[in-house]
């Protein structure tokens, strides 16, 4: 493609859809450089600067975050989180981590559905984009693997089996496991000790 055929094409888009296809693409590179924060703490750190929503002792290993549109702002993480690696987080809608919850290797945790609605897919006229928030209550742990799909609330005090697929909301204070994953036995919080 010549110059001036880029700029003719330049010309015709709106300016500020190209700003924003500029951040876009920063945020991307962002997402890169923080993978070589060799420390969870700074990572955690980093993204804190970045407009996430970091409390304090979190660890953040080497993860990969996507759906960058809006920055890292809507990752918002709480006091003691750890997120272990390989994990993959959607930032499409806001995506909120418990205080002291623990988010085990290769876990992929999503905020939004597309049936491919930019590629005009004809599955997408039945399934439209949906974009939901996603919420892991405080003191939880997420196994191995697990998949927590777009608008799914976990309470507080929740064990998610390794390898389950979560597709709907899971009460308080239970094991969960299973694709779909459903509550399989509950948990007896009050003889624990809080920290």
């Amino acid at each position: 493609m010549s110059l001036s055929v880029f700029r003719e094409r330049t010309k015709r888009r709106n300016p500020d859809f190209m700003l924003l296809k500029l951040c876009h693409g920063f945020y991307i590179f962002l997402e890169k450089f923080l993978r070589w924060a060799v420390h969870p703490g700074l990572r955690a750190s980093l993204l804190k600067l970045l407009g996430a929503e970091i409390g304090r002792g979190v660890r953040i290993h080497e993860v990969q975050m996507f759906n960058l549109k809006h920055g890292f702002g809507n990752l918002h993480v709480g006091d003691g989180a750890y997120i272990g690696i390989g994990c993959k987080l959607d930032l499409e809608g806001p995506l909120t981590i418990g205080a002291r919850t623990s988010v085990s290797a290769g876990v992929t945790i999503l905020t939004h559905e597309d049936a491919g609605t930019r590629q005009n897919s004809r599955l997408a006229r039945l399934f439209p984009l949906r974009v939901k928030p996603t919420a892991i209550g405080s003191d939880c742990w997420i196994g191995a693997n697990a998949t927590v799909l777009c608008g799914v609330v976990i309470e507080d005090c929740v064990v998610i089996g390794a390898g389950s697929v979560v597709t709907r909301n899971i009460q308080g204070k239970v094991v969960a496991a299973g694709v779909p994953a459903s509550p399989r036995r509950t948990i007896d919080v009050q003889g624990m000790a809080t920290l």
